[in-house]
């Protein structure tokens, strides 16, 4: 279940410098919560009382319940009114009564509760230790196995005072923070150490994994189709391997709902656009419309905003519209520019003259019949300042002469030449006006810019739309628009009709880059090819054979009834730029040898097993896998800098992002979340909050999950983040495989130095060997789960909430158990459903 947080009932510290407490002493009518908001909020949070963070204090709510004093008659559940953390262990418990009940009653409750927490932790750990207790008449304070409290006058709690000092030296925020570091050092795992660093270290991880020889002769073509480089630009590409909504392929229904926009069925004025192979009619009616507003005399501009995640296509299907399937009519009467922002400067503020001089010299390049810098037509470009100068112009004609007066002009067209701004909204000015005809001016890959860059590139579009009154296609992500659509800059926009563009799927991107593929392969490529084995044998081969193993490739791929397509594309997500550069890995990949080609292409096809793509995938150019090696990370990951490290960290944050995929986080999204709550979440199970926070960054690094800021560096504790559908597939698919469990035993932080050890045993034989057979690999990861298993005990005995059934570190501990089940006795199947697939 997901909490509520209620920091909104906590005041900031600026709020909370109080210097009178005993308010209610005159109010007659006082309840619980005056107390809490008018005494203990402000003593707790003030920097001239304890001044404890917000962040640190929490709620009723926070902690479960628990039955203390059967003798008292209290058979219900009790929880304190307020509980501090540090270092994810609970330090101070604060319980507030009513001006008409006793103070010693709400301190013994503090008490039995501060005990009940302490015997959830080992033998000798007891980090509740500090209690406090008011009624807002008096205060009473102490340890939670003391009977001797002190008790104060609230009304003597006055700054300077005797009575706050004490208090204060009591349990300001100071002693807590270090009585906590105490408690966390009793109950922290040792010093980890990578398997990798005692089986070689850097020198084994870095060790290069030539690519395979028979691949060689696919360069030109694995240059030409399945990179992204200028594919935008390149009429083969947006010809005939663009992918259209009408051929989009789907998966199950979890993987759909983290690849698919899963606001935009709340858009109440959004459109999908429906490209076929040659039409979409929605933007050929948009520009349309604007045509026949323009001849109506009407001098705005018009700003279509299409949105879509990055790497869906967007770029792309302004090229191909502008190029295939605009219709021929419109075409005649249409301008176009693009404006790569990609290059804009970084921050976007004051870059009205970039964005001029981008469109110009964009414009030239699209329309080469009109030179915006020949001399007629910069008379037709500049006309109307021309005219303004024109009584000038005739003054030096008369008095002077007709060559000061042609200078004069030449001088004045020269440097309203060199101002980009003038030189911009004067093309626009003569084919808007004097022409009637429509400038279509794309913003392109504004999407990939942050998120700030996002807003203010909307804004710097709408200056250019007012200036120019051209027609501007600004590619927004789906994100940005929803979150901000009601703010400023976008609530300019509020009724607009929003088109969206659905991102293809990798396996049918794949495919039609295939299909050009065998036919470049028919025609440039000589009939018969060689290339060498590890013994120096040399295969000479047919130039059909090349198209085979493409072919054999893709439908191992992507035609079988396995789970590795989804794997692939839940990897790529929406990015398509990424989806062909993990094909062309697979392609090029030493990992999968010459010999295991030549061997299962005698039978007329390729094989390519699940574990073989993982490896590649994993391990892309080098024999190793490391935290740079390939597209995939390793869930077990812990930094040596986190104050509680351990390998359960990273599975914590995945599986609770997964599990509450479909709730609705704090800016009104599905699946996004702040840092804040899960680090509040997790703290109760033994995870630190600035640790939970690094996570939170590290898979952001990572791309397993994504953040409302955009950008991909590092979140904090205010910035809401989601999981991805690679961050998906990495808990749910590839801590149930052999493959990947055996890759990422190599950084790995073992947490054991005996554990350590062994598994770097295994990573020295395989270094000497060159392979390491699947039994092994199945022996390695027992160890591993064995030490997982032990890991997880003491965690669990050391924090009260650790590791319950819902939570990432017993998830993939069952991963695991069903993988190593699976790899023993392959006909047995289980039929339990796996709780992220509900």
């Amino acid at each position: 279940m997901c909490y509520q947080w209620e920091t909104d009932r906590f005041p900031t510290p600026a709020k909370c410098e109080l210097r009178v407490l005993n308010v209610l002493e005159r109010d007659s009518a006082a309840t619980e919560a005056d107390v809490e908001l008018k005494v203990i909020t402000p003593l707790l949070t003030g920097r001239n009382y304890l001044g404890i963070p917000v962040a640190a204090i929490k709620g009723k709510q926070y902690l479960a319940p628990a039955i203390l004093d059967k003798k008292a008659g209290k058979t219900g559940g009790y929880f304190p009114d307020f509980s501090v953390w540090e270092l994810a262990l609970p330090v101070l418990i604060v319980e507030a009564k009513g001006p008409e009940v006793p103070v010693e009653v709400g301190y013994r409750e503090a008490s039995l509760y501060a005990r009940h927490l302490n015997s959830q932790f080992q033998h000798g750990v007891n980090p509740c230790k500090f209690i406090i207790a008011c009624n807002g008449h008096e205060l009473s304070y102490g340890y939670w196995d003391s009977n001797a409290a002190q008790t104060v006058q609230v009304g003597d709690l006055q700054v300077g005072s005797r009575a706050l000092e004490a208090l204060r030296d009591f349990c300001n925020y100071g002693l807590l923070q270090a009585h906590a570091a105490r408690s966390i050092a009793q109950i922290r795992l040792e010093r980890g150490t990578a398997p990798s660093a005692l089986a070689g270290g850097p020198a084994l991880l870095t060790s290069p994994k030539p690519f395979n020889t028979f691949a060689a002769e696919l360069a030109p073509i694995l240059r030409r189709y399945f990179t992204s480089t200028t594919q935008n630009n390149d009429p083969e590409i947006f010809e005939k391997a663009y992918v259209g909504s009408d051929n989009i392929t789907e998966y199950d229904r979890v993987l759909e709902s983290l690849l698919k926009d899963r606001i935009s069925s709340r858009r109440i004025v959004s459109e999908e656009l429906s490209p076929s192979r040659g039409s979409e009619p929605k933007l050929t009616k948009a520009i349309g419309n604007f045509k026949t507003a323009r001849a109506d005399r009407s001098t705005e501009g018009e700003l279509q905003l299409i949105t879509g995640g990055v790497g869906t296509g967007k770029s792309l299907f302004a090229r191909r519209y502008k190029e295939l399937l605009q219709p021929p009519e419109q075409s005649k009467w249409t301008h176009w520019a693009f404006v790569d922002f990609n290059t804009a400067p970084d921050p976007i503020v004051s870059a009205e003259n970039w964005l001029c001089q981008k469109f110009v010299e964009s414009f030239f390049k699209e329309n080469p019949g009109f030179d915006p810098y020949d001399g007629s037509n910069l008379s037709r470009i500049f006309s109307q300042d021309l005219q303004r100068r024109k009584g000038i112009y005739d003054e030096t004609r008369k008095k002077v002469s007709d060559v000061e007066a042609e200078k004069l002009r030449i001088d004045d067209l020269q440097k309203w030449q060199a101002d980009p701004q003038r030189l911009a909204f004067g093309v626009c000015r003569h084919f808007a006006m004097e022409r009637r005809e429509v400038i279509i001016v794309v913003m392109d890959n504004v999407d990939r810019l942050s998120l700030q860059n996002q807003l203010t590139a909307f804004g710097l579009s709408l200056w250019f739309l007012d200036q120019s009154k051209a027609f501007i296609v600004l590619q927004m992500r789906d994100e940005t628009y929803e979150r901000f659509k009601d703010k400023p800059p976008l609530d300019t926009f509020r009724t607009g009709v929003v088109f969206h563009i659905a991102p293809p799927r990798f396996l049918d991107v794949v495919k039609r880059r295939l299909e050009l593929s065998l036919d470049y392969l028919a025609q440039h490529t000589a009939q018969m090819l060689e290339y060498s084995l590890s013994n120096g044998m040399r295969i000479r081969y047919p130039n059909t054979m090349l198209g085979e193993f493409l072919k054999s490739i893709y439908l191992e791929l992507f035609d079988r009834k396995q789970n590795i397509s989804r794997v692939l594309q839940g990897l790529a997500g929406r990015d398509i730029r990424k989806a062909l550069d993990m094909f062309v890995s697979i392609l090029n990949s030493g990992h999968l040898t010459e010999e295991q080609i030549t061997s299962t292409a005698k039978g007329g096809a390729i094989s390519i097993p699940e574990y073989r793509v993982l490896k590649i995938l994993m391990r892309t150019e080098y024999r190793f896998f490391h935290d740079r090696s390939g597209f995939i990370s390793n869930v077990f990951h812990a930094e040596p800098e986190w104050v509680q490290p351990n390998n359960f960290l990273v599975t914590d944050i995945l599986f609770w992002l997964c599990d509450n995929r479909k709730l609705t986080g704090e800016i009104g999204l599905e699946g996004f979340f702040t840092v804040e709550r899960i680090a509040g979440e997790l703290q109760r199970r033994g995870f630190v909050r600035d640790d939970v926070r690094a996570a939170c960054s590290w898979l952001l690094t990572k791309g397993l999950v994504e953040a409302d800021h955009m950008n991909q560096s590092e979140v904090d504790f205010g910035d809401c983040i989601k999981v991805t559908a690679s961050g998906f597939i990495h808990i749910r698919i590839l801590t149930e495989r052999l493959e990947y469990l055996y890759g990422v035993l190599t950084v790995t932080p073992i947490f054991e130095k005996r554990v350590a050890e062994n598994l770097a045993e295994y990573l020295k034989r395989e270094n000497q060997q060159g392979y390491q057979g699947a039994y092994q690999q199945a022996r390695a990861i027992e160890e591993f789960l064995q030490y997982l298993q032990e890991q997880h005990r003491k965690l669990k005995e050391a924090f009260m909430e650790f590791g319950g059934p819902r939570t990432g570190a017993s998830f993939v501990i069952r991963q695991i158990e069903s993988a190593l089940r699976y790899f023993k006795n392959p006909t047995v199947r289980t039929n339990e459903r796996n709780m992220l697939d509900e």
